[in-house]
């Protein structure tokens, strides 16, 4: 069967499709909220397409597809299947190059530095992020807003007056030989607590210096502080994502489907631990909560914390989960369940229980007001 004739039998669902070359490879995996409307788009005519979509094109011979009932299901499965097939287009088509990290270095008066990749050197690293120029503009910040050492030479020579960076204030000095590492390591922390999003007052402050810089019309001014507060935004957000996902998280996340189905999705980390479709209007809500407290403790309980073993690649896949369901939290109620509510003893997970049973209700209603 040729691709335009399984074209037209492509529902309008969510899904999971494949492409396929002459010789039976899985060259590519994607995800669609509406298969016949995303895989489409690969047999029409279309201008400026990046070149390795094109030759990727090129090379396919068929396709398959799984049909899923959610999107959030088709996102598991993307994730799953390129993990397990590797296809070679996917591969290519991801610029490993675009992320990149803060670091830190395990120095006595270290620089921030941008770098590409992570090393187990002992170094602090925050990331990986996706805007290399965003967190350029925020290094710039944090040497424009803390006494940090900006010195482009790799020694520490000693000099009388410092640097002209120490002339400036811009610099606490360390080469002149009398700033001592622990006072040094104050503006570290202070750094560090700003970028893992623990003291948000730097960030706050900049809309204002904004304001004031464009009333006295120095527009340039008003320019770089705006850059600074997106480049801040960026790291930022991403930090909180990448901490998120490395902590292994217990997840309950329920994606309505239409006025009364929704489905039921526990995640651990980047691990779909069970999943299930059920009637939101027709449950009573008394046997829902105790399905759920079960499921709930079954679940979680059985499955070990492996957050000393997660792979890069896994936390990246956890990325992947838990961006979608912020992005897509309208339609989508999560809940992070705290490990210590999981025993049998405590009722705090029974005030858990309720809250997300009048999310879902709530959920619910506003999906009926949607049509």
């Amino acid at each position: 069967m040729n691709c335009i004739e399984i074209l037209k039998q492509l529902p309008q669902r969510p899904g999971v499709y494949m492409m396929v070359d002459a010789r039976g490879n899985i060259i590519y995996v994607g995800k669609a909220k509406n298969l016949k409307n995303r895989v489409s788009q690969y047999f029409r005519n279309q201008k400026d397409r990046a070149p390795n979509v094109t030759e990727m094109i090129h090379n396919i011979d068929t396709f398959k597809y799984i049909v899923t009932d959610t999107e959030l299901d088709a996102f598991i499965e993307e994730c799953r299947l390129i993990k397990d097939i590797k296809p070679r287009f996917n591969k290519q088509m991801k610029n490993d190059k675009k992320y990149c990290y803060l670091k830190i270095p395990a120095e006595q008066y270290p620089k921030v530095t941008q770098v590409n990749k992570k090393d187990d050197d002992g170094a602090l690293y925050f990331g990986p992020f996706t805007s290399p120029h965003l967190v350029e503009t925020t290094i710039q910040y944090l040497n424009d807003f803390y006494p940090i050492r900006k010195c482009t030479s790799p020694r520490l020579a000693k000099k009388v007056e410092g640097c002209l960076f120490r002339q400036l204030g811009t610099c606490l000095g360390v080469c002149t030989g009398r700033v001592s590492p622990d006072e040094y390591g104050v503006h570290l922390g202070r750094i560090s607590l700003l970028l893992n999003g623990n003291d948000m007052a730097a960030v706050q402050e900049l809309p204002k210096r904004m304001d004031k810089a464009i009333e006295n019309l120095n527009f340039e001014k008003a320019a770089q502080y705006r850059e600074y507060y997106l480049g801040l935004r960026h790291v930022i957000g991403k930090q909180q994502l990448v901490q998120s996902s490395s902590k292994n998280r217990n997840i309950l996340a329920v994606e309505f489907m239409d006025t009364s189905l929704a489905k039921l999705f526990l995640i651990k980390g980047n691990k779909l631990l069970y999943r299930k479709v059920f009637n939101v209007v027709k449950a009573d809500n008394t046997e829902l909560g105790q399905y759920l407290k079960q499921i709930i403790r079954e679940k979680f309980k059985k499955e070990k914390n492996d957050f000393y073993r997660l792979t890069q690649h896994d936390i990246d896949e956890a990325q992947i989960i838990y961006s979608y369901l912020k992005k897509n939290r309208k339609r989508i109620v999560s809940f992070w369940i705290p490990s210590t509510r999981l025993n049998r003893e405590t009722s705090s997970l029974d005030a858990t229980v309720l809250r997300i049973i009048n999310r879902i209700t709530s959920g619910i209603s506003t999906e009926k007001r949607k049509l």
